[in-house]
């Protein structure tokens, strides 16, 4: 009996749009900042020679013919705490911190054997690749201590936003039962938002209405590469329990469509005698916008009653380029004394190698305990002219540990478990030292002092990997033996 054609349209529906309902998750866009499916999850990863499920149309679309069933596999709903506390960059001893209660980025696929080949398999995925916002508010005020008369007062804001969808189709073949290849294709949709704003005042302490000197400085920057292509080769080799991986992930090209645009704000008051105002908001071209190539590989092996995994993964260095460099009168050339505003925004990453190891023990035909471990390292090359703002938008090296159950049941699989991710990093980008503020200084924007950025996270794990045509086959097994 064949899938009806609606059921088969509802199918497709629920693997592209399922993982939609997400929240944004508070962590920066590191390369494996996500992962994606039962194993995935579980195995933290370590899945480019062990997985099984629909989504090695991403891990490794070789290893897609481990399987011919009729599978969707769905990862989403993901419960996520996270917490980013920065310490000493608006003063010593002050912290600020961002707080996020959300859901974590899924991921739909659906797998079949076209024309019910043994030897070829198709699926198609949607997923959200990246999706984070990081987001800072604090204000501080303080006295002045080489002046008593006055105090400081200290607005900061800043939010970075950035997502990146995927949606892509796989096919893979089987030379034999020891070796397969396969490509996957994926369309990818990128937009990322910056916010900087930061207010200084110095004020009478006595009368604080009396403004003796304030800088309001203020710059956002946005753009969107959508319609940009990435192509992924994968290979995996059997040699009787164990098997090996290999995985080849071409760099974006080819953008259908970009664009971008900033704003900028910047204003000085010397008391009551004169202020300073310079702003624009324009758009702009989007000079470049670029992803590493990578390569993978993996090993999976039996050990005594579990299955080791294991997988790395070489990111090439992105060196600095421009993403957006523009010039602008932002009179329109009405004052014959308006000074052109330039801006210039460049990205560039450093070369990467993330590893993951991870176990499944079988404790029964239906039930298996799994764990994993990855390093999920920073790849952002921090910017020195505006290291500050820079600092603010990343997380730290993250370690995750992850552990959790699988469970089989009526040809289907279910997952569930956690994962905990840390980091710890320390900068000298600090933007105001209490202890030495003053009349020369407050435009300023760093100082030597040294930063410490901590984070947290903890995910609640779901996954689902649902067989649809194994019963049938079963029962027409049956019948055809009863005939």
């Amino acid at each position: 009996m064949k899938m009806s054609l609606f059921r088969f349209s509802i199918l497709i529906s629920i693997c592209l749009f399922a993982n939609n309902y997400t929240l944004l998750a508070q962590t920066d866009a590191h390369y494996w900042t996500h992962q994606f499916g039962a194993k995935g999850l579980l195995l933290n990863g370590a899945v480019i020679a062990s997985t099984e499920d629909e989504t090695a149309v991403f891990y490794n679309p070789g290893a897609m013919t481990s399987d011919d069933d009729f599978n969707l596999s769905l990862s989403f709903l993901t419960p996520s705490y996270s917490l980013l506390n920065t310490k000493n960059f608006l003063g010593n001893g002050n912290t600020i911190t961002d707080k996020n209660l959300g859901f974590a980025p899924g991921l739909g696929s659906l797998g079949f054997n076209p024309f019910g080949s043994e030897k070829v398999r198709m699926a198609i995925t949607s997923f959200t690749r990246f999706k984070s916002n990081i987001r800072f508010r604090d204000r501080v005020v303080v006295d002045i201590r080489n002046n008593p008369d006055q105090l400081f007062i200290g607005n900061l804001e800043f939010d970075r936003r950035l997502s990146e969808r995927w949606i892509g189709v796989g096919t893979s073949y089987k030379f034999s039962e020891y070796f397969s290849i396969g490509l996957s294709q994926f369309m990818t949709f990128h937009s990322e938002s910056s916010t900087f704003t930061i207010q200084k005042e110095l004020v009478d302490k006595f009368d604080p209405e009396t403004l003796i000197l304030g800088w309001r400085n203020r710059v956002k920057y946005s753009f969107s590469a959508k319609g940009g292509m990435i192509s992924k080769i994968g290979m995996l080799a059997k040699f009787d329990d164990i098997k090996l991986g290999i995985t080849i992930t071409s760099p974006t090209y080819n953008y259908f469509l970009s664009k971008a645009s900033y704003e900028y704000d910047d204003l000085k008051t010397y008391g009551a005698d004169s202020t300073k105002l310079i702003s624009n908001l324009s758009s702009t071209n989007l000079e470049d916008y670029k992803t590493p190539l990578s390569i993978g590989l993996g090993m999976d092996f039996p050990f005594r009653k579990s299955h080791i995994s294991f997988s790395i993964e070489y990111f090439k260095r992105i060196k600095k380029y421009s993403v957006i460099d523009d010039s602008d009168d932002p009179l329109n050339g009405l004052s014959p004394n308006s000074p052109d505003i330039p801006i210039f925004i460049e990205a560039g990453n450093k070369r990467v190698l993330n590893i993951a190891i991870g176990a499944q023990t079988k404790i029964s035909e239906k039930f298996s305990l799994i764990w994993g471990f990855r390093t999920d390292f920073n790849q952002r090359e921090i910017n020195q002219n505006s290291s500050s703002a820079q600092f603010l938008s990343t997380t730290p090296d993250v370690y995750h540990i992850s552990i959790g159950n699988s469970v089989k049941a009526w040809n289907s699989t279910f997952s569930y478990g956690f994962d905990y991710g840390f980091g710890r990093k320390r900068n000298n980008t600090q933007l105001v030292d209490f202890s030495d503020v003053n009349n020369s200084n407050l435009f300023d924007f760093t100082s030597n002092g040294s930063v410490i950025s901590e984070f947290r996270t903890l995910n609640f794990i779901l996954a689902y990997d649902f067989r649809f045509r194994k019963k049938r086959r079963r029962k027409s097994e049956e019948d055809g033996n009863g005939n």
